[in-house]
């Protein structure tokens, strides 16, 4: 027997065939990952967590020595972050056909063939079931919530890209929903500043995925989306929609300050955060060309990172 047959007969596998099926296994990760769409689960986790610390309504450092609050924490951020990730893997489902049409996301697990739509199925499943139960133990308000934007994102706002505008419009109703999620967690209760939250998400969403849309636009047409984009080549209309709720977000971002829940530092920070979009909103209107959609896009991200940190540094 030669030493390779010795090997394989004793079960230890050669070194590059071990190299390679550890390559393949972490590909095959990679692509579950992706169907998660990670940038939209981390922006939940991210705002779930926001809204869970500025709701804490004692000192953080005594609400952190209970091994009660650690589980009902943990509870809170998997539970959302499962349930969220379980319905991006069902939109890439649902929309596979599309994807495939369309050169952005033609590489996509689904349409390119290495993930099946009955693997992908239940995955997202799996994640959406685990995340309601962490959820059901939370409370039944934010269960509620959560099993709420799964559906609508699933059964309305992703079967109305095809056939209106709206539903821009319709799908920052889930998009929001987290952040005042993570408030449902402590308080147990939709009161405002939990509405407060919501707002600056929904908001924030609009000039975000308006520039995003008007950057793809010839690719949103081939997938057969209906977006406003694709009935305005120059921007304009776009550019004022976006400057209109830029101006929403900077309204809405002061109502955390007027309730008392984060202070004039956070106000004051996030005023300019949000004079920032609206001015690049502005420029898209002049100009209105692929690189000012691109600074509204990137601007859109700093300054809801700058929000949150500061939430974080600032909480009343």
């Amino acid at each position: 027997m030669s030493t390779h047959d010795h090997d394989i007969a004793a079960g230890v596998l050669p070194a590059t065939d071990a190299v390679m099926e550890k390559t393949a296994s972490d590909g095959i990760l990679r692509q579950y990952y992706e169907l998660t769409k990670p940038g939209i689960s981390q922006m939940v986790a991210l705002s779930t967590l926001a809204g869970y610390y500025l709701a804490i309504p004692t000192d953080v450092m005594t609400a952190v020595r209970s091994m009660d609050s650690w589980l009902h924490f943990g509870a809170t951020m998997v539970g959302t972050l499962a349930i969220s990730s379980g319905s991006c893997v069902m939109n890439h489902v649902m929309e596979r056909e599309h994807d495939a049409r369309m050169k952005r996301t033609s590489t996509r697990p689904l349409p390119s063939g290495r993930i099946t739509a009955g693997a992908a199925t239940v995955f997202g499943m799996a994640l959406t079931i685990v995340g309601a139960a962490l959820l059901w133990n939370v409370n039944m308000l934010t269960f509620l919530l959560a099993v709420a934007t799964w559906a609508f994102y699933l059964a309305v706002y992703t079967p109305m890209k095809r056939t209106s505008s709206l539903a821009l419009l319709v799908g920052g109703i889930p998009g929001a929903l987290p952040f005042a999620g993570g408030w449902t967690a402590v308080r147990g209760t939709m009161d405002a500043p939990a509405w407060v939250l919501f707002a600056i998400l929904f908001f924030w969403q609009m000039p975000h995925f308006l520039a995003l849309s008007w950057m793809y636009r010839n690719d949103y047409r081939e997938g057969g989306f209906v977006l406003r984009a694709l009935q305005d080549d120059s921007g304009k209309v776009l550019g004022v929609q976006m400057t209109l709720y830029s101006v929403c977000m900077l309204v809405s971002i002061l109502f955390p300050t007027i309730l008392g829940v984060t202070g004039w530092l956070y106000a004051a920070g996030a005023s300019l955060l949000g004079l920032w979009l609206t001015a690049e909103s502005v420029r898209f209107v002049r100009i209105g060309d692929h690189a000012a959609a691109r600074r509204v896009l990137l601007t859109s991200y700093a300054v809801l990172m700058g929000v949150l940190f500061l939430m974080f540094l600032d909480k009343a």
